[in-house]
């Protein structure tokens, strides 16, 4: 059977995209060539790619879209989906699709916005398509693959940041029918600390990109900024530069006097990276003490406080 497109939702009826349900299964018993289906009554992406662009063009001019290269360029500048873009033509011009056509300009729009587009110009189709391929990598343990995946994504989201925003609000507005974006910047700072692990230079990375979502969005939550701004801290620390790991702590602690967590990865430093200081730690830890209010962050600095009785 001719598979449908990823983000289609899937045939079987379990309500999933066909990415997340039966595209795996389908892909194994499916024939390299692609062969239409007269049967199938939803149009594939793979259908229309393996089409020229001249032949798209011409088959939207004849469906009543008049396509114009200049004004399609403005148009993704407007539009963050492929669909969304498709659905204006259809606002705009009188499209007559009928049967398995019906969604071609939505595929002519995505297919024609992975050509011509400029590469930071992706569309959410494309965004959610890198995403998925990092979680794969993951999958596979390749935490590298997966950062390099999604930093393509990030450079994407940027293009998008205007100077009025202040957090992710107005992107999640855009972006929500296809992915979470608060979930997937977090999962980038968490990966880029696992490919640390393999490779000190996206300890870096990581630095960077936290330091520019901040930037971005500074008025994003309490709980996210901290945890950015303590990347920092922490891949300083990882990458033996102690002076400005301790550096960006003591800034931590004096912007966020109500998080413990900032004492915490602080007394960390003194106990798991540089040259012992177990006094410090302490010192440390119970400050973290005095303020933690939840019941599992008192008991991780407890566990870090009776682990020190056997060093002290």
């Amino acid at each position: 059977m001719l598979k449908i497109g990823r983000n289609d939702l899937c045939p079987c009826g379990s309500g999933k995209k066909y990415k997340k349900c039966c595209m795996a299964k389908d892909e194994q018993s499916m024939p390299k060539q692609i062969v239409r289906n007269p049967f199938n009554p939803i149009l594939a992406y793979e259908e229309v790619n393996v089409m020229n662009t001249d032949e798209i063009i011409q088959k939207l001019s004849e469906i009543g879209i008049p396509f114009r290269q200049e004004i399609f360029l403005k148009d993704i500048e407007k539009f963050y989906s492929a669909e969304e873009l498709s659905e204006n033509w259809f606002n705009q011009y009188s499209v007559s699709v009928k049967g398995r056509d019906d969604n071609f300009p939505w595929l002519a729009a995505r297919i024609l916005w992975e050509r011509l587009a400029p590469s930071n110009k992706l569309s959410m189709e494309q965004m959610s398509d890198l995403i998925d391929r990092g979680y794969e990598y993951l999958a596979e343990n390749d935490s590298i693959s997966a950062c390099d995946t999604w930093l393509k994504v990030w450079e994407a989201i940027k293009d998008r940041i205007e100077p009025t925003f202040q957090d992710l609000d107005y992107l999640d507005k855009h972006y929500n029918r296809s992915f979470f974006i608060r979930n997937f910047c977090q999962d980038l700072e968490a990966e880029l600390h696992n490919a640390g692990l393999d490779d000190p230079a996206y300890f870096e990375k990581r630095i960077h990109y936290c330091h520019e979502f901040c930037n971005y969005f500074p008025g994003e939550s309490e709980l996210i900024t901290h945890n950015m701004r303590r990347a920092i801290a922490e891949s300083y620390a990882e990458l033996d530069q102690y002076g400005k790991a301790e550096s960006e702590f003591e800034k931590l602690v004096q912007d966020f006097p109500d998080n413990p967590w900032g004492y915490i990865g602080w007394g960390d430093l003194f106990i798991f990276k540089q040259k012992k200081d177990y006094p410090k730690a302490q010192s440390l830890y119970e400050k973290g003490l005095i303020i933690a209010k939840d019941q599992m962050d008192i008991e991780v600095i407890k566990e870090r406080l009776e682990d020190l009785k056997e060093e002290l």
